[in-house]
């Protein structure tokens, strides 16, 4: 039936055309972008993923700019090494040569001499990126206990919490100089915790871990630190996702908050396990760590039981020694203040060669060590860019277009809407066509 009021065809065609023109929109935009998800509107379960893996991508990308700086450092205490040895190799060849009756040992002290400002100069310039662990100052900020952290690697677990992995460099054992210790001070008293903090710890509410601290056996006077939401709240961001680093400063503020503790050198910090570590410094003693409440306390490394898990036993200032491998020994008796002149004898001259000897050694090792760091840095940056790359990969395969596939739509829909246009025009023409029975 054909009406003059309702036009049913172009209707239809109307409809077509409309519908085709959408698909077309999509279609273009596909091809400019070259993603099929441009935005959460197209897919939001997939624009989340591939939203969260690009941001772990830029995380990763942080990750392997720390290990090539990681890397770079390595290669430069790893060259002050080498060039130390060398020079201590001279040093021990001097040393022999002194031994033959006749020599001017004199002169061969100047040359010793030389040698050890050459080798303290090496250490020193031995810097990268603002670090150097050869020339360190055991008591000044960033010594960390004598081990250097570099980011190796990121995770996101299935709770959505972040965790960093690390290669951990023993800056310790490749020292050769430590600015801070012209002699030793007292063995201090350490205690650790038994097992390491596990992510984030909820202190919100009633939460709580109470500690007491014995110092010297006193355990009438112990002092008490409690962690509850209280004393946290100044040192952290989120008291129900508490973290190490944060529960290490609020500890601490306890500590110089409490006169005894602080009067005895008690510190807290954590060692590269990350577990608890108290330490007391002054004088020699004793120190012990409890758990004091066991029904709302977080598990800071030691159970919730109330039972003592750790205590140590420091001792009084000993003899003078040196931090490093070249300072150790103290004066007269390292590499670096070793001296020889026409009344040294023979047995001493043996002492020193021995002496640098040993160090050779260690300086041998400490470059082992620090080869086999640089091995896991390489191997550990080439897989961070091979993760990189597999999540590019995966957030391909979530939100990138085909464009094959989409070319040829767009070309389909093109013609389709040629089509429609004029399958509209001829349905708009049908009245027209009935006008024409009343002429």
């Amino acid at each position: 039936m054909t009406s003059l009021l309702t036009n049913n065809a172009a209707m239809t065609a109307l409809t077509t055309l409309k519908s085709i023109n959408s698909q077309l929109d999509v279609t273009s935009n596909r091809v400019s972008t070259g993603q099929r998800v441009s935005n959460a509107a197209d897919n939001a379960a997939y624009w989340s993923i591939a939203t969260t893996v690009r941001t772990d991508n830029l995380a990763l990308g942080a990750v392997k700019d720390s290990l090539g700086l990681g890397s770079a450092a390595v290669d430069t205490a790893y060259n002050g090494l080498t060039t130390v040895l060398t020079n201590l190799q001279n040093i021990r060849t001097k040393l022999q040569t002194a031994l033959q009756p006749g020599v001017d040992r004199s002169k061969v002290q100047t040359e010793i001499a030389s040698l050890q400002s050459n080798m303290k100069a090496t250490a020193d310039s031995s810097t990268q990126s603002g670090q150097n662990w050869l020339s360190v100052n055991s008591t000044g900020p960033g010594y960390n206990a004598g081990t250097q952290k570099v980011i190796a690697g990121f995770s996101r677990d299935t709770t959505g919490n972040i965790n960093f992995s690390t290669v951990n460099i023993d800056v310790a054992s490749i020292q050769l100089y430590d600015k801070a210790l012209a002699g030793s001070a007292a063995t201090s008293a350490q205690v650790t915790a038994s097992t390491a903090i596990i992510g984030t710890l909820d202190f919100s509410g009633a939460n709580q871990s109470t500690l007491t601290v014995d110092i010297n056996g006193a355990t009438a006077g112990s002092e008490t630190i409690t962690l509850n939401a209280a004393s946290l709240t100044a040192s952290v961001a989120d008291l129900t996702k508490v973290t190490k680093g944060e529960l290490l400063d609020a500890i601490n503020n306890s500590i110089a908050a409490n006169a005894a503790l602080k009067a005895d050198g008690v510190k807290a910090s954590l060692d590269p396990e990350g577990r608890l570590v108290f330490t007391k410094t002054a004088g020699a003693g004793t120190i012990d760590v409890n758990i004091a409440n066991a029904t709302s306390a977080r598990d800071i490394g030691f159970g919730t039981a109330i039972t003592k898990v750790y205590s140590g036993v420091g001792t009084a200032a000993g003899a003078a020694t040196g931090g490093g491998i070249l300072d150790k020994g103290g004066t007269g008796s390292s590499v670096a203040t070793l001296s020889i002149d026409a009344a040294t004898n023979d047995a001493t001259l043996q002492t020193y060669i021995n002496t640098v000897d040993k160090a050779i050694a260690a300086i041998t090792t400490a470059g082992t060590k620090l080869g086999a760091n640089k091995t896991q840095l390489d191997g550990q940056k080439s897989f961070i860019d091979s993760l990189m790359k597999s999540n590019d990969r995966a957030i391909g395969t979530l939100v990138d277009a085909d464009i094959e596939e989409e070319s040829t739509k767009l070309k389909a829909l093109q013609t389709q809407q040629q089509l429609g246009v004029q399958a509209l025009s001829i349905a708009n023409s049908a009245s027209q066509n009935v006008l024409s029975l009343f002429r």
